[in-house]
């Protein structure tokens, strides 16, 4: 099937998502060889890839995935499809937040590049060590940082030609959307407004409860204390769109060169002072702004403006700090 598939890419011609599938099950079965997937994909990209073969080919990586046992609660998933590095670790700060208000947060690696990853590296900056998945601990407490393991079948025959292949593919988009655990609710960041809606409408397709995605000034990958975010919410099969600016939440606007840090262990201290209650800056405002985001899409919050009152009284009450010893201690 990966053959003929290829020569319909190669010219022009859309697949259907049986098509996909097949192909798929062809991938992780290991009956293609890297050549062979690395053409596909290569064929791929160039035609275009549409939504509906980026939905099917999601949907068969996660069928070749073990079940996982997940608690029974409100969890969201926070991705981010483009790492801001020179800015504070908003993720996993908002991550802290959220978990500390009572929402499950989940959050994976397909690889063993917990170094090169900016979430992974804070939360081991933290004195984590431990990125197995355990449902006892992430009920214990509402968090989960973990790697899948590399012997899972889309892992092993994908990893390869993912690290090969010097480009953007549709690997890139199944390594964000995976979401083994099976999440209902999503925060998505992404790096280009012109993607918001794009993704937002795959989310749908996905058959997701409740999806944010967003995209901010200046191709910042969350929701931006400097002017304008773009923002499409998916949820009960229709996608809302609209522009939010921090002044219409009652933040303050202010400069992204503000949350900028110099490295992981600094961005980290400047997350502690926050919990701490030594800043009251930027870098809290960005904290809460996309935490309340978080919050409303979970459900846990009615509305924005309920999930940054929220946001703030987990931080300033002292409840993100208490969580942020937890998890570092428990995962140590």
């Amino acid at each position: 099937m990966i053959k003929e598939a290829i020569n319909k890419l190669i010219f022009g011609y859309d697949l259907s998502s049986t098509d996909v599938k097949e192909v798929f099950d062809e991938i992780l079965s290991g009956l293609a060889d890297d050549i062979l997937t690395s053409s596909f994909v290569t064929a791929l990209k160039v035609k275009g890839e549409t939504d509906d073969e980026i939905t099917a080919a999601i949907l068969a990586s996660r069928d070749s995935f073990k079940k996982f046992d997940v608690p029974h609660f409100n969890s969201i998933e926070n991705i981010s499809f483009l790492q801001n590095d020179n800015f504070i670790d908003i993720s996993f700060a908002m991550d802290v937040v959220l978990s500390a208000s009572g929402v499950g947060v989940v959050k994976y690696l397909t690889g063993d590049y917990i170094d090169f990853s900016k979430s992974f590296l804070t939360f081991k900056n933290s004195g984590a060590n431990n990125f197995e998945y355990s449902p006892d601990l992430f009920e214990k407490t509402h968090f989960a940082y973990f790697k899948i393991s590399p012997n899972e079948n889309y892992i092993k025959y994908s990893r390869d030609v993912f690290n090969k292949l010097c480009f953007n593919n549709i690997f890139t988009v199944i390594n964000r959307l995976l979401n083994p655990l099976g999440v209902k609710n999503q925060f998505i960041g992404v790096d280009n407004k012109e993607n918001v809606e794009r993704y937002a409408n795959i989310c749908l397709k996905l058959n997701n409860d409740n999806t944010i995605v967003l995209s901010g000034n200046n191709n910042f990958s969350y929701a931006s204390v400097e002017g304008d975010t773009f923002v499409a919410e998916a949820w009960k099969n229709k996608i809302f769109t609209y522009v939010i600016n921090p002044e219409l939440v009652g933040l303050k606007c202010g400069s992204l060169e503000e949350i900028k840090c110099e490295n992981s262990i600094h961005g980290l201290d400047i997350i502690r002072n926050v919990f701490q209650n030594k800043l009251k800056n930027v870098s809290y405002d960005a904290i809460v702004l996309n935490s309340a985001l978080a919050l409303y899409i979970s459900k846990h919050a009615d509305s924005i403006m309920d999930g940054i009152l929220i946001a703030k009284k987990t931080i300033d009450s002292g409840l993100a700090l208490e969580k942020l010893n937890q998890i570092s201690e428990i995962y140590s």
